[in-house]
């Protein structure tokens, strides 16, 4: 449970972390600034998922070392399910608010809540309603929500396996 709650105060970091950067970089609507920003959040949501993944595996392989039973092989793929889970669930009502169910004005609140995204959706859609949002954006907002899903499960199974990122990326 504790390894549960630290991902989630990961994300909760990167999220305040990434609001920050969004709304202090936000100065101008060029789109080089927009998109360096972008890069910029979205690689601080990748570092702080990566970071939270390592730590937890660390502290796993530990335990694996005295019971080799003691951590479910499951365990990354819900690690990485639950910090996916705050976006994913952003992005849902989204879905809802673009086919006019709830209310379109929730794409404002969808960029505040999913901060490391901010900028990318206003360069996908300037406009503040979901209605206005293409189809196309709805795509690549969701890919984004697999994001932290998929930098936690790698820095994880790369760790538990002993596998340290600078072997794999000189070899």
């Amino acid at each position: 449970m504790k390894d549960y709650c630290k991902i989630l105060g990961f994300v909760l970091f990167a999220e305040i972390l990434c609001l920050f950067i969004s709304i202090t970089l936000a100065f101008s609507s060029a789109a080089i600034f927009r998109i360096i920003t972008s890069i910029c959040t979205v690689g601080i949501l990748i570092g702080l998922m990566a970071q939270a993944g390592y730590s937890i595996a660390c502290a796993d392989k530990k335990l694996q070392k005295q019971n080799p039973d003691a951590v479910k092989p499951s365990k990354p793929f819900l690690l990485g399910m639950l910090a996916m889970f705050p976006f994913q669930l952003c992005w849902i009502f989204l879905l809802l608010a673009k086919l006019g169910s709830i209310d379109g004005g929730f794409y404002r609140f969808y960029k505040l809540l999913c901060a490391p995204f901010l900028q990318v959706c206003n360069i996908i859609c300037d406009d503040v309603t979901a209605q206005a949002l293409p189809v196309w954006g709805m795509v690549v907002l969701q890919l984004l929500c697999w994001v932290p899903f998929a930098a936690v499960c790698t820095a994880y199974s790369m760790t538990i396996r002993g596998k340290r990122v600078e072997d794999v990326m000189y070899q």
